[in-house]
């Protein structure tokens, strides 16, 4: 008996609209929204269009590369990161525009949105201005319009803070590899209107060598997850996995939807997740954002770092006050108050285990022979740093792969550097390599690893053949 396929098309209001597109072997699934109105002529309309488009998908796309089909949305999205050793920041790259071209982006974990180079060689078909009338500017913070005789339909969302007063808001197409599980290629799927700023050639400077723009992962509705999540309606999670190594074949991960998170050699990842809430903004002198953790108190091997329990370091409740995260920071900050004492325990602690200091390396205020340091799977065997968070079971702990920094062949220094009196503490991008770290946008929970290196890294990841391909 020969097997037969049936495809059931239901209107609903509104309905997905599904396209599929087929070019040079590769498959990229269009997601949009079309409202049906109540009009019989209008829904019958919208059938005939979806049924001609899968009938032309069918007749002319070969099965072997038609999968997943319609039934099979995403269930997330993946981008690969890589480290630049110059500047110590984390890129990752998307494709954009119409056609389509690969953009090499800086992270920025705090960052509302994601914003790109405009003024130099940026040339898209697709690419529309967003106007100050539309909802989503609403959504954007710190936005301005155009200025009277314009009419207010047709002036432009800028951006006030972040982008000057020569960039503007806008959306463009932009194509991302999909998953499934976490650990099964899809294909790319693109995203028709996806908001970002259109900025100044300026605002590149001080970013690494040859990106566009930056990528931002703030707990914001225009922020790259919540877009993906509300265009292709998967959870509004998403993981980073940071690599050690500026080795371009040694790739990171995000992942966007949620788990398991799989790592070569078979490790899933999900269980290993310690959860902690966490704070989007912060109300004070001044209004601040990004993501904060409460931080009650630090020890290192065994021995806890005493603190001055002053209305500067702490808060009412003695947690130290606006504890971040951060991938622009590429070493964890301390204010002078807690550095000074942290140093020095470490200092005592590394002399009780026959490591002996040598001469301090800028910027770091400790340094060591590495001759004399054991190498283990988590790195040199030095002092066990922890951090003691909300409760006492909640502990993030550093060993010698996210503490220690190589400076040279024979010398390694401690990587947490003194940021001043009025310094916040900044857990920076070398205490969070090779760690996975899952932000539940929706429930306001920070999972996170702390001993990954023990079993896998962030470069174990695998998701097809071309996957962190960075040049796709």
């Amino acid at each position: 008996m020969k097997s037969r396929s049936k495809i059931q098309l239901v209107l609903m209001n509104p309905i997905p609209r599904l396209i599929i597109s087929h070019s040079q072997a590769k498959l990229i699934i269009h997601f949009d929204l079309i409202d049906i109105s109540s009009n019989l002529m209008a829904s019958f309309s919208s059938f005939l269009f979806i049924t001609s488009t899968l009938v032309i998908v069918l007749i002319s796309v070969p099965f072997s590369n038609a999968q997943p089909t319609s039934s099979s949305r995403p269930q997330g999205v993946v981008l690969p990161i890589t480290k630049d050793a110059s500047t110590l920041q984390y890129l990752t790259y998307m494709k954009q525009r119409t056609p389509l071209a690969s953009e090499s982006l800086v992270i920025d974990l705090a960052g509302e949105f994601q914003w790109v180079d405009c003024e130099n060689g940026y040339v898209s078909s697709s690419n529309r201005t967003l106007r100050c009338l539309e909802k989503e500017c609403g959504w954007i913070s710190s936005v301005s319009c155009g200025r009277p005789p314009t009419p207010p339909e047709l002036q432009p969302c800028l951006g006030y803070v972040y982008l000057s007063n020569k960039g503007v808001f806008a959306s463009d197409v932009v194509a991302i590899q999909s998953s499934v599980n976490g650990s099964i290629a899809g294909p790319h799927v693109a995203i028709k209107k996806f908001l970002f700023g259109c900025g100044s050639t300026y605002f590149l400077q001080g970013l690494a060598k040859g990106v566009k723009g930056v990528a931002g992962f703030g707990a914001f509705q225009v922020s790259i997850p919540s877009q993906f999540s509300r265009a292709l309606r998967i959870p509004r999670v998403f993981s980073m996995c940071l690599p050690s190594s500026t080795a371009f074949s040694s790739k990171g991960v995000i992942f966007v939807g949620g788990g398991s998170y799989k790592m070569q050699p078979g490790i899933d990842l999900s269980s290993s997740l310690t959860y902690i809430p966490f704070h989007s903004s912060l109300i004070g002198p001044s209004y601040t954002s990004g993501y904060y953790i409460q931080v009650k108190s630090i020890n290192i091997g065994g021995k806890e770092v005493p603190m001055v329990s002053d209305n500067i370091t702490f808060d009412n409740l003695g947690f130290m006050k606006l504890t971040s995260i951060s991938t622009l920071n590429p070493y964890t900050v301390l204010p002078s108050s807690v550095y000074k004492p942290f140093i020095s325990i470490f200092i005592e602690k590394s002399r009780a285990m026959g490591i002996a200091r040598v001469a301090s390396v800028a910027p770091f205020g400790a340094c060591f022979d590495s001759s004399n340091i054991i190498s283990t799977r988590l790195g040199g065997l030095v002092p066990e740093i922890n951090f003691v968070l909300h409760t006492k079971k909640a502990v993030w702990k550093f060993y010698g792969s996210n503490s220690m920094v190589k400076v040279s062949n024979n010398v390694s220094c401690l990587g947490f550097v003194d940021g001043g009196e009025y310094a916040n503490l900044v857990i920076g991008g070398h205490q969070l390599e090779d760690n996975l770290l899952e932000f539940n946008l929706a429930k306001k929970i920070l999972g996170f690893t702390s001993a990954l290196a023990q079993q896998t890294s962030c470069s174990n990841f695998k998701l097809g053949r071309n996957f962190l391909a960075a040049r796709l």
